[in-house]
């Protein structure tokens, strides 16, 4: 799974967790074999940056216009 989870290296998908939770706004910018680490930045400036366990993930979805994607 984490090699598909490379194609979105750079972007800001929903990621849904087998808990029913949900993270958006998070741009993922590492994945491993076993973990993701992913940013958001908030209306105040600060930088949160978090790492996930890539077996807790039920889905990821990223939405884009259609003239952006491939």
């Amino acid at each position: 799974m984490s090699e598909l989870l490379n194609e979105f290296i750079g972007k800001k998908p929903t990621i849904h967790f087998e808990n029913d939770f949900g993270l958006s706004g998070y741009e993922i910018i590492a994945v491993d074999g076993d973990w993701m680490k992913i940013r958001r930045l908030n209306r105040q400036g600060q930088v949160f940056t978090k790492t996930v366990r890539i077996d807790d993930i039920k889905s990821v979805e990223l939405r884009e216009d259609k003239e952006a994607a491939p």
